[in-house]
């Protein structure tokens, strides 16, 4: 076993351990004692697999857009995956790295700043066109351009120098850095690649130089680089990412068509390169948008779709108790996930970080994880996976606990003045109430979950409402930093931690992931520190002293975490939930031809 490979594995092995090692687990809720049957990752089963049929899978919301580059959309992304590849995977079971565009991994330079990949050369994008070491210098050029909606995917490729082909062989790849950075090995080889002859058909990008690029980069000037901006324009649109002339690449599935509201259909690869090693035996792959909860429910009993994440625990738990009875079967699989309550820390209320522990303990998380979880939460306190080498155990639980919220509520100065039963303050000589608005999208768990925050709150004289969006401008509002607060939640990965980019002052700029507007110097010297870092025990003290950092400080209130939950129609074979973000690889499953639905 390599060096990288013995890091992955160290890294998430007590995740593996949790999420595979045990029939059943007692969900942790602090006074729960319900017990809920995990789905265990079942053995292979494709003898005799056939093709054919669909799998038609519920959608809460349109995806944001289609092509990998531009976008940090969960929902994209779980679509996208079957259309786009990678130079590198990681294994689903072992969290081993493993080739998938590139021969093998990749050879790497004793100062760690250079990796050179070889590229197989059978691979072809679903026009036909073969892939090169062109389409993966391109796809690299398109993310390091300042001006592309690339922001949140760039921060991993910052020291990136360059790319180039090694002595003009179209198959092989060096990648030159600034600076080493730890994580470089999995940034490029999930980096996914886009194709340069449909994309940049008049090569605009050869045009521009690394330097060029640096130096843009640094000056964000639109009008200096007028070519590159006008290229990025093109990129961001809904176009490139929406229309199946553009929208093409080189995985087991290919974009069929968008219909805007409704769903995303994708039809199997008949020509796929790679068939020996990975399936694609459904048909077609249709992600259908059903925003209301319910119709859901009712879509998936009625068999109008055959898969669901299953976003209310109530429907879980109580609503679909006989799952077979409507030929159905529940999956609960643990994720490395958590939710939280991001506070906008530019905001007059929330900018001061004894209020935002104040709300901390004025949050009852156990009655919430409770009364509308069921049971299945556990606490959390850092933005660290509970389970993961890398989390601060040391880190005490925030208890709920009304007093000390009094206390700290007019330590910070905030008092009823006027008796109105709003707390109020004088703030920049402005008399300001604690009101405040709870941004949510069309999510009724989470809508649920913020009306009993309200509740809880109320008892404090904090006056708080909820505002509901559509998903799109949702996303446009809190990448735009327009919000008081919103409940949230974040998919994590399963390799070594880097929270650069939703933690560091530099991403709390533009569209960036830290949306909530959090700034510490020493936050950003430990996350700058720890990129650097290749010696594992070194990291592990550095990420545990940056937890510590963001406990005390309190940008955001950390919730629980919780499985996802999941209703799908018994007809599949070898439907696989792996201890991994977005569990299923719907390519995987198949059905006995006396069983399919679909013909076609």
């Amino acid at each position: 076993m390599n060096v990288i490979n013995k890091l992955l594995i160290l890294s998430i092995l007590s995740f593996v351990l949790f999420s595979c090692g045990r029939k059943k687990n007692e969900v942790n809720s602090g006074n729960s004692s319900s017990e809920f049957q995990f789905t265990e990752l079942i053995p292979v089963d494709t003898v005799n697999a056939q093709i054919g049929d669909w799998i038609i899978k519920q959608e809460m919301s349109d995806a944001e857009k289609l092509n990998p580059t531009v976008t940090n959309d969960a929902t994209a992304h779980g679509i996208y995956v079957y259309i786009f590849e990678s130079l590198l995977d990681i294994d689903r079971i072992t969290y081993e790295l493993k080739p998938r565009i590139a021969k093998s991994l990749p050879e790497i330079s004793e100062d760690h700043l250079t990796y050179t990949f070889e590229l197989k050369d059978n691979i072809k994008f679903s026009d036909g066109t073969p892939l090169t070491g062109e389409d993966v210098i391109f796809t690299l050029k398109t993310i390091k351009n300042p001006f592309t909606d690339a922001q949140a995917l760039r921060n991993y490729f910052v020291d990136v120098k360059s790319a180039e082909l090694v002595d003009g062989n179209k198959f092989k790849v060096k990648f030159i850095m600034a600076k080493p950075y730890f994580k470089i090995i999995y940034a490029l080889g999930e980096m996914s690649i886009t194709p340069k002859h449909i994309l940049d058909k008049d090569g605009m990008n050869d045009k521009f130089t690394w330097e060029e690029i640096e130096a843009a980069q640094k000056s964000f000037d639109a009008k200096k680089f007028q070519d590159m901006q006008k290229y990025a324009d093109f990129l961001n649109s809904e176009q490139t990412s929406r229309d199946s002339a553009f929208v093409i690449g080189s995985g087991p599935y290919v974009l069929e068509k968008w219909i805007t509201g409704q769903s995303i259909t994708l039809n199997r690869n008949k020509n796929y390169w790679n068939l020996q090693q990975i399936s694609n035996y459904p048909n077609k792959l249709i992600f259908k948008t059903i925003k209301d909860q319910s119709a859901a429910i009712v879509a998936a009993k009625n068999k109008e779709t055959d898969y669901m994440e299953v976003v209310q625990p109530i429907d879980f738990v109580e609503n679909v108790k006989d799952p077979g009875q409507y030929d159905l079967k529940k999956s609960l699989v643990i994720e490395p996930s958590y939710n939280y309550i991001a506070w906008n820390n530019n905001h007059p209320i929330f900018s001061d970080k004894k209020v935002r522990w104040a709300l901390a303990h004025a949050i009852d998380r156990k009655s919430i994880i409770e009364r509308i979880v069921f049971g299945m939460g556990t606490l959390i306190q850092s933005h660290i996976f509970l389970k993961s080498k890398y989390n601060n155990t040391d880190l005490p639980i925030i208890q709920y606990d009304p007093v000390k919220t009094k206390q700290m509520l007019a330590d910070a100065g905030w008092k009823d003045t006027d008796g109105d039963g709003i707390l109020d303050k004088m703030i920049n000589g402005k008399k300001t109430d604690f009101k405040f608005t709870f941004t949510n999208n069309t999510n009724p768990k989470r809508k649920k979950i913020i009306l009993v925050l309200i509740e809880q709150l109320k008892q404090f004289g904090i006056q708080a409402d909820i505002q509901e969006y559509e998903w799109s401008v949702f996303l446009d509002k809190i990448k735009k930093h327009n919000f008081d607060a919103c409940f949230a939640g974040w998919l994590l990965g399963v390799t070594p931690d880097d929270p650069f980019q939703i933690w560091h002052s530099s991403q709390s700029v533009g569209e960036g992931g830290n949306y909530w507007s959090y700034i510490n110097p020493e936050s950003d010297k430990l996350l700058e520190a720890n990129r650097l870092e290749f010696d594992e025990e070194k990291r592990l003290d550095l990420l545990k002293r940056w937890q510590k950092i963001i406990y005390d400080d309190q940008p955001v209130t950390f919730l629980w975490s919780e499985p996802s939950r999941n209703l799908y129609n018994q007809r599949y074979r070898n439907a696989r939930w792996y201890p991994y973000p977005n569990s299923p690889l719907l390519n995987e499953w198949w059905v006995p031809s006396s069983r399919q639905l679909y013909k076609n």
